[in-house]
């Protein structure tokens, strides 16, 4: 089962939405390479890069968000803190030889993103929009 992007997470946001399907090309990715049985050094590498490139993420929204005086800003950036301690926690799993572990991350992080999404990154979309920022 693939892990795509889909237009429906489109926020009309160019550099958000590449950030998005970032994400997402990497879980498919991680997916794909766990469902292939890929050594465990590959694997480590995605999980790695999923980390790093979920803080740059999470940075350039704030900024972004902070810019703009976004109100729930906030409430964002402990939803971020909070999925980014989380991501840490499986690598180290993962880490300390629990290959099953990273079974689990593409289903977990396909949830949170397209929740997240949907959820918390419209909010600022409507945010932006409403004030004709976007």
């Amino acid at each position: 089962m693939e892990i795509s992007w889909n237009a429906r997470y489109d926020t009309g946001i160019q550099t958000i939405d590449e950030q998005h399907q970032e994400l997402f090309r990497i879980v498919d990715q991680l997916r794909r390479q766990v469902q292939d049985g890929a050594d465990r050094g590959g694997i480590e590498a995605l999980l790695k890069d999923l980390v790093a490139c979920s803080e740059r993420h999470f940075a350039a929204e704030e900024t972004l968000m902070g810019q703009f005086g976004y109100p729930d800003l906030t409430q964002h950036v402990s939803e971020h803190a909070s999925m980014l301690t989380s991501l840490h926690e499986l690598l180290n799993k993962f880490q300390e030889s629990q290959q099953v572990l990273a079974l689990m991350v593409p289903t977990f992080m396909e949830g949170w993103l397209k929740h997240h999404i949907s959820d918390g990154d419209f909010g600022f979309v409507t945010f932006l929009k409403a004030r004709d920022l976007a």
